[in-house]
């Protein structure tokens, strides 16, 4: 087989902490050459692999997944595990060893949890690229350039899971999505229901039927009622000008920014700050 690392194995201890969240106990990767099965002795953290190229079997808990290049598997705290490669085409994979007191809620938003330990994906250079930095990085002792690319890699992982556990949506639902990206995307700007439907190609009737069914008013006053609640957070936090946070917001005229404001708020645009301000 085609060497994958310039080793064959890299392994590192890792016993640097850097917080009680998360750390880092250890990292490495191995080109495989075929071997009979063998049971490992439960570990304290969990082990996230990542296979890159050819095929495993990976065992826990009774429940038993061919791996295949672009999969990961997660060795969970104090479990049994078995795990070995396919004698034809032996794999290859790197893996980060984790603890930490956030570890099982962080590992949940992944999709790894003790019941689950598997994740069907492809191979990536980006994913693989976050394993090999966490092991360069502890192979240079860099605590904090290694924790930076787990949370990277975690990040990735919280993704997939995402994209793929995520409610199944209709035509409709879609449709309204990309309006409301649009207006959150581009509420600064001089945009009217026209430019909705032009620029995401979509009929300008059906936008405010959408509205209708999904938000019970119109999308130009979705985009006033956004449009005037950015412009109260500006008003909270900031030291702008009353002008400068309407047009900063999307409106071309400030006399019909303050007159709007109060209208749907029920109080000027300063007394609103002046009122806030008095509060904190």
């Amino acid at each position: 087989m085609s060497s994958v690392f310039q080793n064959q194995i890299g392994f590192l201890f890792y016993d640097t902490h850097v917080g009680q969240d998360l750390n880092i106990c250890e990292a490495g990767y191995e080109e495989c050459r075929p071997t009979k099965a063998y049971e490992f002795i439960p570990i304290d953290y969990a082990a996230i692999h990542y296979c890159i190229k050819g095929e495993g079997i990976f065992q826990v808990q009774n429940q038993v997944q061919h791996i295949y290049p672009g999969d990961i598997f997660m060795i969970p705290p104090h479990t049994p595990n078995k795990y070995f490669p396919i004698p034809e085409n032996p794999w290859c994979y790197r893996w980060v060893g984790v603890r930490g007191n956030a570890l099982e809620e962080v590992l949940k938003d992944c999709g790894l949890t003790r019941e689950t330990f598997f994740i069907h994906h492809q191979v990536n250079a980006e994913l693989e690229g976050y394993f090999e930095k966490i092991y360069e990085a502890c192979k240079e002792k860099q605590d904090l350039k290694a924790l930076g690319n787990l949370y990277y890699l975690l990040d990735y992982l919280k993704n997939i899971h995402q994209k793929t556990s995520g409610p199944i949506l209709s035509q409709s639902e879609i449709h309204f999505n990309q309006l409301l990206r649009y207006i959150h995307q581009n509420y600064f700007h001089d945009i009217s229901v026209a430019s909705m439907a032009a620029d995401n190609n979509i009929d300008r009737t059906y936008i405010f039927k959408l509205f209708k069914k999904y938000q019970h008013t119109s999308p130009s006053q979705y985009l006033l009622e956004y449009r005037l609640n950015k412009a109260c957070m500006l008003l909270r936090k900031t030291s702008l000008s009353i002008t400068d946070i309407s047009f900063t917001v999307g409106f071309q005229n400030a006399p019909y920014f303050s007159k709007q404001f109060t209208k749907q708020k029920g109080v000027t645009p300063s007394a609103y700050r002046k009122q806030f301000l008095q509060s904190s």
